[in-house]
């Protein structure tokens, strides 16, 4: 027997930070900004053994959540054979790890005819990772804390529509998340964020592009300060001067994007401006037209 699943990857965050619960305790959160160029996919079979196999070999973090999952599941003793096909390069904040996760255990599930949810894949992704993004909320943008698993705020609005221009802003310079050292954001920050945050309730509820951006930005700058991306404040100038809404990071990763407005084509004026000026500091970048892919 076989089965399959897939899952998109993602292209840094629109926002990470700090933020307040109810009861003004503060977790470490994040909103995912999906990205459906990048992709994984898993084939599972099963076996005659009692093992858990997955190939590649090196994507133990997704062999991780397989084996968590079938505990859970009361299905230890299962023998499947896991195999992973992915365009997602590691190590630049594109998902890759949350993505194989997310896909193998999917294909998991369908393969024992179970199910397994968004919520119940969000906490297996973060046990498996340490830190994971919400890649796993389809239809609805999250604010979801990484190294908790918890959900804090649930939009009931999707993205505005955008375009994107994406590169690599350190490609010979990946980032190993299980090594990252978290930011320790001061209070003057996480006050920041709290006014973020509600800036980005509203972007959602307006479909307000131009606040979206501001949000991503602001966000972008603060993480700055904690992970440095290569020519970031020249970015930043070419970014203000074509007059584009804004950009957003890979928080810990290395992926940059500047947001464009939907109507800007690839040839347009403003899109051929900034991507000379990008070659002009050594990136390659990647246009996405609007409606940018995420989940629609």
């Amino acid at each position: 027997m076989y089965a399959s699943a897939s899952s998109i990857g993602h292209h840094g965050e629109i926002i990470q930070g700090v933020f307040r619960d109810g009861e003004d305790r503060l977790h470490r959160g994040l909103v995912t900004l999906p990205f459906v160029p990048r992709h994984s996919i898993a084939l599972a079979r099963s076996t005659n053994s009692a093992t858990v196999e997955i190939e590649p070999k090196h994507k133990r973090k997704a062999l991780q959540a397989i084996k968590m999952f079938l505990e859970r599941a009361n299905r230890g003793a299962t023998g499947i054979h896991v195999t992973i096909k992915s365009n997602i390069p590691e190590g630049f904040g594109l998902g890759s790890s949350t993505a194989d996760i997310v896909s193998s255990v999917g294909a998991t599930a369908r393969l024992l005819g179970a199910s397994v949810k968004s919520r119940d894949l969000f906490r297996l992704a973060v046990q498996a990772e340490t830190a994971s993004d919400g890649i796993m909320f389809l239809k609805w943008p999250h604010l979801v804390c990484q190294r908790e698993g918890r959900v804090l705020e649930r939009y009931k609005w999707r993205l505005p529509r955008f375009s994107l221009l994406s590169f690599n802003a350190a490609p010979n310079d990946p980032v190993d998340t299980l090594d990252y050292t978290a930011a320790r954001y001061s209070d003057d920050e996480i006050d920041e964020f709290q006014v973020l945050r509600a800036l980005l309730r509203r972007a959602f509820k307006k479909q307000d592009l131009a606040l979206l951006a501001e949000v991503a930005t602001r966000s972008s700058i603060i993480n700055q300060r904690h992970l440095p991306q290569p020519h970031f404040d020249e970015i930043l100038e070419i970014v203000r001067d074509a007059k584009a809404p804004g950009l957003q990071v890979a928080h810990s990763g290395r992926m940059i994007g500047i947001i464009l407005r939907p109507e800007w084509r690839y040839h347009s004026r403003s899109v051929q401006t900034i991507q000379r000026e990008l070659l002009h500091l050594g990136f390659f970048p990647e246009y996405h037209g609007a409606p940018h892919p995420h989940c629609v």
